[in-house]
């Protein structure tokens, strides 16, 4: 808690850079790595932060960023109904 209130400034600065810079704001993950975050999560075989990096980093290419975001909006603890959303999504990635 003592970190935010130097991290939030910094975090800003960072974000406006990228706006007023055109740095890139998204990950180029491909369909097997989309997989291995849902597959990891599913199994809680994940590292600690790896849910929180794939459902807090846009991706480039918008259908795996489709899934993403639908990822993203499951509610946390995972109940059975988000499960079965997730292992859908799971199965839809693995037809790209």
């Amino acid at each position: 808690m003592l970190l935010v209130p130097i991290a939030a400034p910094i975090f800003l600065l960072i974000k406006l850079a990228e706006r007023l810079l055109g740095l890139k704001t998204s990950d180029d993950l491909t369909a097997q790595e989309v997989e291995s975050y849902l597959r990891d999560f599913l199994d809680g075989t994940g590292g600690d932060w790896d849910w929180d990096d794939f459902t807090s980093i846009p991706i480039t290419d918008p259908t795996l960023e489709g899934i993403r975001e639908q990822a993203d909006l499951v509610p946390l603890p995972l109940d059975a109904e988000g499960e079965a959303t997730l292992r859908r999504l799971l199965e839809e990635v693995r037809t790209l």
